[in-house]
């Protein structure tokens, strides 16, 4: 469920190297909370798999970290 809202609201494909690093927490600066506290384990929920409404909430506050992670916002 939550690929297919990631999909649809086009995220997928702003994804790259680096900001997959930054999200499982292998990035190389030390002072990156995403080391201690990696994305992965804020997202990683058997609801967004299953819940539609879920889903789409990830999937809205992905695309908020993505634009932050990018410049667009904040």
């Amino acid at each position: 469920m939550i690929l297919w809202v990631l999909w649809r609201r086009r995220l997928l494909g702003r994804l790259d190297g680096e900001k997959l690093r930054w999200a499982f927490g292998r990035d190389d600066d030390p002072l990156t909370l995403s080391r201690r506290y990696p994305l992965w384990r804020i997202v990683a929920s058997w609801r967004a798999l299953f819940v539609p409404a879920h889903a789409a909430g990830v999937a809205r506050w992905l695309e908020y970290r993505l634009n932050l992670f990018d410049g667009v916002e904040g």
